[in-house]
């Protein structure tokens, strides 16, 4: 075996000990890639609401579960003022979670802030949030006329309450101009029915907020029903009918509202973005819809109806983590972190095998064409030496054995130059090696039969001397 053989066997020596490591370490590479991918954050942070409505209360038992459950650490950003607020959050990136009243955004147009960076997502319904039309109790107001000139509390400007103002004047025939309005926090509202400085408030929030029940036993105001609030919700697509029963918020020592009152409801949404972990929205969606959650919370709406409340009506696109648990059958094997991840060491791979496979391509037809320029070297060389030998030995008493033997040794030097370039892998599989070793054999043959006549000649001319002189 020559040095090139020799290098050559230790090439591929190491490339079959590199290509076994590779494929080795492989498999404990995806497995630590695919659990960084699919590893929940370390910390999130959920918007709340204001003091006295539903959403802090629901963020602070979601703060808990969370917490316990997936071993994350929640914050709870309290100074926000509502829905508005909370999508603001939402879009510049800083918060995770947030709770919001769908059509708000819709209502208000908000303009676009300058630290938007992504898309709100939603999550699921959590439990209706009802519009509640409250007036002093010692007022004459009985219809939406009477509100002309009066103090109303419309709600704060950010929050899904002055939405919903917004929309119910509307439906109700007045404008903001027609009343004098007041954007109240929930406390203040209560101070202002007890001062009597306030006449009416619109208020949209889950009927379990605290603000509902100190109303009632406040005894400062009345609930009046939305007139016309069936056809409120055949003009809007979000809101839907609902009625407040006799004595939800009260019933000692007389029951508040004193009788069924009709008016509308929206949706309560939990929103995230779409840059939050697709786990870690699939393993919220989960909690929320949990059986203990649910009843700790008395969302009785998502108790009874299930996904068909909690996916009824969403303002936003649905995020992938939370459509993993609506749909399971829809989940993808491996999840988008992960693929995204690894799209990199999947393209290098790719085009490692690619450029591999192209090396290997170039590296045998640079090597057939080397050998194919030996060769022909090699049989031009040996062509040459059979037109030489032609010249010699053609004449009868021709002296050409000194001759005749150079061209056989330069056959033999030429045969043995081959056959230190080619291996015996080339003799079986190439027939162009094959076919010039014959060439070389039929070539010596030949002169060898040239040199062999003349020897002879040369014998029969000293034997026929040797006769004559006797």
């Amino acid at each position: 075996m020559n040095d090139k053989q020799k290098r050559l066997r230790t090439r591929k020596t190491l490339l079959g000990i590199l290509g076994v490591v590779f494929l080795l370490a492989l498999p404990f590479a995806v497995t630590s890639i695919y659990r960084r991918m699919t590893e929940l954050p370390e910390q999130i942070v959920i918007a709340t609401g204001p003091q006295g409505g539903l959403y802090r209360e629901l963020a602070e038992n979601l703060q808990q579960e969370i917490e316990q459950q997936l071993k994350v650490d929640v914050t709870l950003e309290h100074e926000t003022h509502g829905s508005l607020d909370n999508l603001r959050l939402l879009r510049a990136g800083k918060v995770d979670f947030a709770l919001y009243q769908p059509g708000t955004a819709w209502v208000l147009h908000p303009k676009p802030g300058p630290n938007d960076a992504v898309r709100p997502a939603f999550v699921a319904n959590v439990y209706p949030e009802v519009t509640h039309w409250f007036v002093r109790h010692d007022s004459d107001i009985a219809a939406p006329t009477d509100l002309v000139g009066k103090t109303v509390a419309i709600g704060e400007k950010t929050a899904g309450d002055y939405a919903m103002s917004q929309v119910l004047l509307e439906h109700l025939g007045l404008t903001e101009q027609d009343i004098v309005a007041e954007h109240l926090s929930y406390a203040d509202i209560r101070k202002r029915f007890q001062d009597g400085s306030l006449d009416a408030a619109f208020v949209t929030l889950g009927t379990r907020a605290d603000i509902l029940t100190d109303l009632a036993e406040d005894g400062t105001c009345l609930l009046l029903p939305i007139p016309n609030a069936e056809a409120f919700t055949r003009k809007y697509v979000l809101p839907t009918l609902h009625t407040i029963p006799a004595g939800m918020y009260d019933s000692f020592p007389a029951p508040f509202p004193p009788h069924d009152v009709q008016t509308i409801a929206l949706r309560a949404n939990l929103l995230t973005h779409e840059g939050v972990d697709e786990n870690l929205v699939e393993e919220v969606t989960r909690i929320l819809h949990s059986k203990e959650f649910v009843w700790e919370n008395h969302l009785s709406e998502l108790s009874e109806q299930g996904d068909t409340f909690a996916t009824s009506k969403p303002e936003f696109a649905v995020h992938p983590g939370a459509s993993s648990y609506y749909d399971p059958e829809l989940k993808p094997l491996l999840p988008t972190e992960f693929v995204e991840g690894t799209e990199g060491i999947r393209s290098f791979l790719v085009s490692s095998l690619i450029a591999v496979f192209l090396f290997v391509q170039w590296y045998r037809r640079r090597a057939r064409r080397r050998k194919e320029h030996w060769l022909d070297q090699c049989i031009q060389s040996l062509l040459e030496i059979e037109r030489r030998q032609l010249e010699l030995d053609q004449k009868p008493g021709a002296h050409d054995l000194a001759r005749l033997q150079k061209l056989l040794d330069e056959v033999t030097e030429l045969r043995q130059r081959a056959l230190r370039k080619v291996s015996a892998h080339d003799l079986s599989d190439d027939r162009a090696a094959d076919c010039f070793l014959e060439m070389c054999h039929a070539l010596s043959d030949k002169i060898n039969a040239k040199i062999t006549r003349q020897r002879l000649e040369q014998q029969f001319e000293e034997l026929g001397k040797r006769l004559g002189e006797k």
